[in-house]
């Protein structure tokens, strides 16, 4: 639209301007042709007046007026004119008057023509005829008596609509060419600005094709040489914003691609201190709703820490960055990292990164209290070996059998410290286990019975009964076959240990459809609620001081527990169900597919 206005702006003004100037020649030479008709008229008139006073000189002397007025009559329609004599400004004769009715016609001798031509000999004067009913030409001129006339005024009206026909005529052929010179420049116009204005065309097209994201288009052909410069630049700059937008969009994808592929939050903010944008890994790390942008970032996490963190880059600009942490409500610790940047126009903004050490700090607390654990199960045998053995040097026994006790102590702990490094070894065992594992097609039925038949000696010496319930067929469960009879032997174990003499051992299975699950119940005194859960950790024993005489290290059911999770299963305490009267732990394997 904005092109065609240009180009009938261009036709417009070239129109006016040829307009202006044809209506300044039409209307000036229609003027002084119509001055100069008007003149040639006069003199034509003049001319014919002095033939008619010549005639009048000569002609013989008239008998009256009457005679004289039917001579002029004859003369005027000859000269096709209107010649009159006026004498005293009474009309004596009239070629267009009958002369019946002369008598009847106003005084003449006021009329200009007549007037002027009694001051100065001649007169004329343009003007209606009330008795010819037309414009006329009227000249006039004195006369002294002559041919038996008296003296007076010789007038010659012309009419004037001669002189307007030519100058009509004149007009006419004026507009003729007046509209031939504009339809012919209208057309030359048009020619010259369609031209002109498909070089626009073309450069308005490049411009809404790149302003719409297609930077591939260049301008080819173009009418003008003139243009030749503006196209080239404007080629040249189409090719550059081409190769600048691709690379932001390479680096935008790369960025949103990292971004999305992190595993830690982010979130950029504001000159304000809002959210302006933040990757689906925070969102999945504080559930963030759909309002979340423009809000500030204690509205949508609820943590103070993290609002003085923003608040001290964004108000101290010598703040370089800046951490802290904070644990979440689902036990999770964050730790946030916040670094302040500056956008193209200067203004200081803040980009905050959310690592998740939640596995790090249980780590590091898993750490701590391994070491605290394993410290504490090893120095309290270790301290009573070297007290007895000290004894043993310092002061030895005189009688023998005393110094077999002491001995046999140092055995007892002994073999319990030989246990916990035992245990913890195979602990990590298990651990490191789960990344190289390979599971099979394993019979739980024929395992279960191992298990139990390496324990049924130590049960018949407590007088302990094992009953076992379990379906008929094969129970095939996915395992590692030594990880399976290890955690048999461990649950075992641990019922006939703490099992009252003549005490029932119950060891039961049940297939439910898709996975297997295996429950070992004792009569001992069993587990609190307090203390179900906490029972799978490493070191954990109910009574902390309490080692008793098998050497027990706190380490089984951790190692039970992540035997039991590398096999794709779970493992928990179910000791509070209708009819139990002890401690009953149950575990559950997948079937094969």
């Amino acid at each position: 639209m904005r092109l065609r206005s240009f180009q009938m702006r261009i036709l417009l003004w070239t129109w006016a301007v040829l307009l202006a100037a044809l209506a300044v020649i039409f209307f000036y030479s229609t003027d002084l042709v119509g001055d100069e008709l008007v003149a040639d008229t006069e003199a034509r008139s003049w001319h014919e007046l002095d033939s008619i006073k010549w005639l009048i000189d000569e002609h013989a002397p008239f008998a009256g007026e009457q005679e004289f007025d039917t001579w002029l009559e004859g003369l005027g329609i000859k000269l096709d004119q209107r010649i009159s004599y006026i004498s005293e400004g009474r009309v004596l004769a009239d070629s267009e008057v009958p002369f019946t009715e002369l008598s009847s016609l106003d005084d003449h001798s006021q009329r200009p023509e007549i007037l002027n031509a009694m001051e100065v000999g001649k007169g004329v004067n343009l003007r209606y005829s009330a008795t010819l009913k037309k414009e006329m030409i009227y000249v006039a001129c004195r006369m002294e008596s002559a041919s038996g006339l008296p003296s007076g005024i010789l007038r010659l009206a012309v009419p004037f609509s001669q002189v307007s026909a030519r100058l009509d005529a004149l007009r006419q052929n004026f507009i003729w060419i007046f509209l031939a010179t504009l339809i012919f420049a209208a057309l030359v116009s048009a020619f010259m600005s369609r031209n002109m204005s498909r070089s626009i065309t073309a450069f308005s097209e490049l411009a809404r094709t790149i302003g719409e994201g297609d930077y591939t288009q260049r301008l080819r052909v173009l009418p003008g040489g003139e243009f030749k410069p503006l196209a080239e630049s404007v080629n040249a700059m189409a090719k550059k914003i081409e190769h600048t937008v691709r690379t932001i969009e390479d680096q935008k994808g790369q960025l949103q691609a990292i971004l999305e592929g992190m595993r830690e939050g982010v979130m950029t903010l504001n000159s304000d201190g809002r959210i302006e944008s933040f990757n689906s890994a925070l969102n999945d790390m504080f559930n963030l709703p759909l309002s979340t942008l423009g809000r500030t970032p204690i509205e949508v996490s609820r943590r103070f820490e993290l609002q003085d963190l923003v608040d001290r880059l964004i108000s101290d600009p010598d703040q370089g960055s800046g951490t802290t942490q904070f644990d979440l409500m689902d036990s999770r610790t964050v730790e946030v990292s916040g670094v302040p940047f500056f956008d193209q126009k200067g203004v200081r903004k803040v980009i905050l990164v959310f690592h998740d050490i939640t596995i790090m700090k249980q780590s590091e607390k898993g750490l701590k209290d391994f070491v605290a654990n394993a410290s504490h199960q090893l120095r309290t045998p270790l301290t009573s070996i070297k007290g007895y053995s000290e004894t043993l040097l310092d002061n030895p026994p005189a009688n023998p059998e005393d110094g077999r006790v002491f001995l046999e102590t140092i055995l007892k702990n002994a073999d319990h410290m030989n246990k916990v490094i035992s245990s913890m070894l195979a602990l990590a065992k298990s651990e490191q286990m789960g990344k190289t594992l390979t599971m099979v097609a394993v019979s739980g039925r024929e395992y279960l019975s191992r298990a139990v038949n390496d324990i049924t000696p130590w049960a018949i010496e407590r007088s302990i009964t094992v009953k076992t319930c379990t379906p008929e067929d094969e129970m095939f469960v996915m395992a590692e076959p030594d990880g399976l009879l290890h955690v048999f032997h461990n649950l075992l174990n641990n019922a006939v240990k703490y099992s009252p003499d003549k005490g029932t051992i119950t060891v039961s299975a049940e297939d439910d459809g898709e996975s297997i699950v295996f429950c070992i119940e004792d009569q001992g005194p069993g587990i609190s609620r307090e203390h179900s859960t906490k029972v799978f950790e490493r070191f954990y024993r109910v009574d902390e001081n309490t080692i008793d005489g098998s050497g027990s290290a706190g380490l089984g059911l951790a190692i039970c527990r992540r035997i039991v999770k590398n096999f794709g299963g779970e493992i928990w305490h179910d000791g509070y169900g209708e009819g139990t009267c002890g401690a009953r732990f149950c575990f559950r394997l997948n079937k094969p597919a």
